[in-house]
């Protein structure tokens, strides 16, 4: 990180990056996408699946993950399929600024996310976070909207290390700051089995939070106001494979778009991350509006389901989630 450090204050190239990546299989042994630094900046990665890395642990070292990207400014990753990796599913370690993560099925992971040292703002949304473990975190300036939780947080109090953010849409150096906890947004998520917000019941940073549903298992954070919960509602959620297809079933209630009245999830909602202060927002400028589903169907504006899928009629549901439909 010291080599990253110097290339970073060397540079005076604000336009780095800017790579797709789509359509790929990488896996054991011994394939992961892994980024050094401002190379992948303003990049896509899309429509990948990317399993069984770090599976037999055949070397060791600091930098292991299914993808792993240091300085992911205004970098993309959806519609992935990021499964059986023998530790971090995805690490965004140091400045993922603008990062957005969106629209990706994470399993079999340890777990499905790391977001290390970002000061944000970053949004994770739309996503099925299956693993036993969801989210390792020691960042803030994060937002988290309409995914699928089933697995239990670490959250990191306070770290020390100063590291960098940025000016809007650029990597051009605008402070160092350490990493308190909190500064997160947690809106219209479905928690399941051992999904769990309470590691920011006392985050040092503010948290805000609304819209969310517990259903059997799952723990609320305290400092949501109105969560739904549902604890003796067990979704029965169970996640097969055959023939290449990967298919989700899942029990939802169409009875909790009544019984809460939720908030569509809009740059405007969001606010500003708190040290860079800048807003939630796309790439190339323009607000956030999550008005379409895991799928792309059409979001009720008015008050959206929780959780990835718009929801409005039955009970079990039998979803294809890989591969994903043109």
């Amino acid at each position: 990180e010291v080599t990253f450090f110097f290339f970073f204050f060397l540079s005076h190239d604000h336009q780095h990056g800017d790579h797709q990546v789509s359509g790929e299989t990488p896996k054991q042994p011994p394939w992961h996408f892994q980024g050094s630094i401002f190379p992948l900046s303003f990049s896509t990665v899309t429509g990948n699946e990317i399993h069984d890395i770090y599976v037999h642990r055949l070397f060791a070292g600091a930098e292991m993950a299914g993808i792993k990207f240091h300085g992911a400014i205004d970098v993309e990753i959806s519609r992935n399929h990021i499964h059986h990796v023998g530790t971090y599913g995805l690490w965004l370690d140091w400045m993922a600024q603008g990062a957005h993560v969106t629209g990706n099925l994470f399993h079999d992971n340890q777990p499905d996310l790391f977001m290390e040292v970002d000061h944000g703002p970053f949004l994770v949304d739309h996503n099925l976070f299956l693993s036993p473990r969801f989210l390792v975190s020691v960042s803030q300036g994060g937002a988290f909207a309409h995914n699928l939780i089933a697995g239990v947080p670490k959250m990191g109090r306070f770290d020390s290390r100063l590291t960098p953010y940025h000016k809007a849409h650029s990597t051009e150096l605008a402070g160092l700051h350490n990493n308190p906890s909190g500064d997160y947004r947690f809106y219209n998520n479905l928690l399941v089995a051992a999904g769990n917000l309470s590691p920011w019941d006392d985050a040092t940073l503010p948290v805000w939070l609304e819209g969310n549903v517990f259903t059997k298992g799952a723990v609320p954070c305290k400092q949501e106001k109105t969560p739904l919960l549902k604890p003796d509602f067990d979704p029965a959620m169970s996640l097969s494979e055959k023939d290449g297809v990967w298919t989700l079933e899942i029990t939802l209630d169409p009875a909790w778009a009544a019984e809460r009245t939720r908030p569509r999830v809009t740059s405007e909602m969001l606010g500003r991350a708190k040290i860079p202060d800048l807003p939630f927002e796309r790439a190339d400028g323009t607000p956030y509006r999550l008005d379409t589903d895991f799928f792309g169907a059409a979001r009720n504006a008015a008050n959206p389901f929780p959780g990835p899928f718009e929801i409005s009629s039955g009970l079990r549901h039998t979803l294809r989630v890989w591969p994903r439909n043109p």
